[in-house]
């Protein structure tokens, strides 16, 4: 079987492993996340009309300056992203996509939420969710972004860190999705208290209220 680098997926764990490496004072005890292969590209669900480029863009990530500043935060680290990849297994909307002069898919300009965290002390006081409202509200005043806003949902683990079922519960009460259809389900019954909330998922999330 032909396979292809899931390049959406490599960058997000690449960038991962760079940031917490460049904070070991901060020692989470996390293992080096791993390259992950995936399937050549094959084409996303139809849901509208995918927006077709004239060309082939080359892949952008750069630093993205929310200016959120807010002394309850422990990290915050946003990035401007456009043009990525992306792969068989992952399923965004169409207004999250285009497509270029070769037939590939891409995804569009978006904020990329690298990191965030909330100072132990002000845990469980609504900082996370007033972040992500405002972070949201700097998307849809972006022309570029749109409102679009990628993120990877991870929990970590560390003594550090505060002790949460998932940070994935935050981002869904905010309107956020997986772009795997499967965790939705998942989640949903998470919600529903089917399933208890350590059960939440993680993976890559979009922002769905666009």
């Amino acid at each position: 079987m032909i396979k292809s680098v899931d390049i959406l997926k490599t960058n997000l764990l690449n960038y991962s492993n760079k940031f917490l490496s460049s904070r070991k004072s901060f020692n989470f005890g996390l293992p080096k996340l791993k390259q992950l292969c995936k399937d050549v590209f094959v084409p996303q669900k139809k849901s509208g009309t995918i927006e077709v480029l004239p060309n082939t863009p080359v892949s952008i990530v750069k630093t993205f300056d929310s200016k959120i500043n807010d002394n309850r935060l422990k990290y915050l680290a946003t990035q401007f992203k456009a043009y990525d990849y992306i792969a068989s297994d992952i399923t965004f909307p169409d207004r999250y996509l285009c497509r270029d002069s070769k037939g590939e898919l891409r995804l569009k300009p978006h904020i990329y939420l690298s990191f965030i965290a909330v100072k132990p002390e002000h845990a469980r006081q609504g900082v996370c969710t007033n972040t992500l409202q405002k972070l949201i509200e700097i998307a849809k005043n972006d022309s570029k972004c749109e409102g679009r806003i990628i993120l990877h949902s991870t929990k970590i683990e560390s003594p550090s860190m505060i002790n949460i079922p998932s940070p994935s519960l935050a981002y869904w009460k905010c309107g956020f999705r997986f772009a795997d259809e499967s965790d939705n389900k998942i989640m949903e019954k998470v919600i529903k208290g089917e399933l208890p909330q350590d059960k939440a998922p993680q993976g890559i999330m979009f922002y769905s209220n666009i």
